[in-house]
């Protein structure tokens, strides 16, 4: 057994592991699975696309855990190739020495992005497919309507109809992209294009949900796929993930509140649930009731 700790103060937060601390902090991730349904997650449908790409990459990482380190070297190369551009403008013609330096610079720049553009597309794509059909049949269950849902990630750069194709041709045909992309980036101070730029599209009778789905659908939506988040993790790790319910049915309407729960009886999870009345929560069996009031935790229903 190992024992996982996170302690909040006002100044910062501290993560243990066993009862050591814990550096980088990036150790302390992958040891266990975690499933948050926030209220915020109700947004993202309408949000901005960085915030699907938020909401993918966290669904990623819980499936591959190494894919945040990953990440992490994909947005460094990247604020450094930016880095590089803010410095270009203004600094001559591309075929003068300073042109041609950042030329230099780029092209190593191009090379390791692409690689690791690659990579993350490759992660974010195979995920998207494995989330697809449980997300569909979950939405099915809840949705109350005859349209399909469905989720399909999106490259900014590449044509709707391409293929990824197997990861090294990626990568090339990503470099390619990057430098047919110098002048406009150059010109911007940022880079265009790469996985950065993605998004995760949500359809709705193959319409974006975004535009088209009503309010209670958009929630019906991000439910389900939490849902097929869940059972994809069971089934890749072999136990069910924690499941950390904030505050979300009183977001929810009361049908599929209840959905929800039905769910959840039909789950071995354990599943942690915040909310600011109890009437909300629709589980009794090995239930534990705790209130919070001005930071101390008190059990409600101690024997």
């Amino acid at each position: 057994m190992r024992i996982y700790e996170v302690t909040l103060t006002t100044a910062g937060r501290q993560v243990r592991l066993d009862g050591k601390t814990v550096r980088p902090a990036s150790r302390y991730f992958g040891g266990f699975q975690v499933v948050l349904f926030s209220p915020e997650d109700l947004a993202v449908a309408r949000g901005a696309p960085a915030d699907r790409r938020a909401f993918l990459d966290r669904a990623v990482f819980q499936r591959a855990p190494e894919y945040l380190a990953e990440a992490q070297d994909y947005d460094k190369v990247l604020r450094n190739r930016n880095a590089v551009l803010r410095a270009a403008q203004g600094r001559g013609a591309p075929g003068g020495p300073a042109g041609r330096d950042t030329y230099g610079l780029l092209a190593v720049y191009d090379q390791k992005l692409a690689e690791l553009g690659a990579r993350r597309m490759h992660r974010r794509a195979r995920l998207v497919a494995e989330i697809a059909p449980r997300f569909r049949a979950a939405f099915a269950a809840i949705g109350r309507t005859e349209h399909q849902a469905d989720a399909r990630y999106a490259s900014a750069w590449l044509e709707r109809s391409a293929q990824l194709g197997e990861e090294p041709a990626l990568a090339e045909r990503l470099a390619a992209a990057l430098m047919a992309a110098r002048p406009a980036d150059l010109a911007r101070g940022v880079t265009t294009v790469g996985p950065h730029r993605d998004d995760l599209e949500l359809t709705l009778g193959d319409r974006a949900a975004a535009a088209f789905a009503s309010q209670g659908q958009l929630r019906a939506l991000i439910l389900a796929w939490k849902i097929a988040e869940l059972e994809l993790l069971t089934e890749t790790h072999g136990d069910a993930p924690i499941l950390l319910l904030d505050d979300v049915s009183s977001e929810l309407d009361p049908q599929r509140n209840e959905y929800l729960f039905d769910f959840l009886r039909t789950k071995k999870t354990q599943c942690v649930v915040t909310t600011t009345h109890p009437r909300h929560v629709l589980a009794s069996d090995e239930r534990v009731d705790y209130d919070v009031t001005s930071g101390v935790l008190t059990r409600q229903n101690a024997e």
